[in-house]
C-alpha cells in the first residue's frame, strides 16, 4: 500500500517537474499571451485594456528573456522591470480593477505563487 502511495507521489512530482520544464520553452509572445488571457479572466478587462496589457505583458517578456539569457541574470533589475510595469498596469486599470489586482496578487504572494501559471 505504500509503495503505490510513493509511486503515485512520484508520478504527479514528474508530471509537475515536466509541466514546468513546458513552460520555460514559450515564447515571450506566447507568455505575453497566457498572462493578459489571465488578468482579463481575473479583472474583467475591455478589447481595448487587453491590447494595452498584452503590449505591456510583451515588453515585460521580452526583457526578461534577455536577463535570463543574459550572462549577468540580476534579481534586482528583473524586480525593477516588474515595478515598471505594475506602474504601467495601473494607469489601464479602473479604479475597481487595481484593489482586485492588487487582492490577487496579495493572495498569489501568500500561497508562494500558487496559481501563478507560466512564470516570465
Amino acid at each position: 500500500m505504500k509503495k503505490g502511495i510513493i509511486a503515485i507521489m512520484l508520478a504527479f512530482a514528474s508530471i509537475s517537474a515536466y509541466a514546468q520544464r513546458d513552460n520555460a520553452k514559450l515564447t515571450p509572445e506566447a507568455r505575453a499571451e497566457n498572462q493578459t488571457k489571465s488578468l482579463t479572466a481575473s479583472l474583467g478587462l475591455t478589447d481595448e485594456q487587453q491590447k494595452q496589457v498584452y503590449t505591456l505583458n510583451l515588453t515585460r517578456a521580452q526583457k526578461m528573456e534577455e536577463m535570463r539569457n543574459s550572462q549577468d541574470a540580476d534579481r534586482s533589475k528583473m524586480r525593477e522591470s516588474m515595478a515598471t510595469f505594475n506602474t504601467e498596469l495601473q494607469k489601464v486599470l479602473t479604479p475597481e480593477q487595481q484593489e482586485k489586482y492588487k487582492t490577487v496578487m496579495e493572495e498569489r504572494r501568500r500561497n508562494g505563487g500558487a496559481g501563478r501559471g507560466p512564470r516570465n
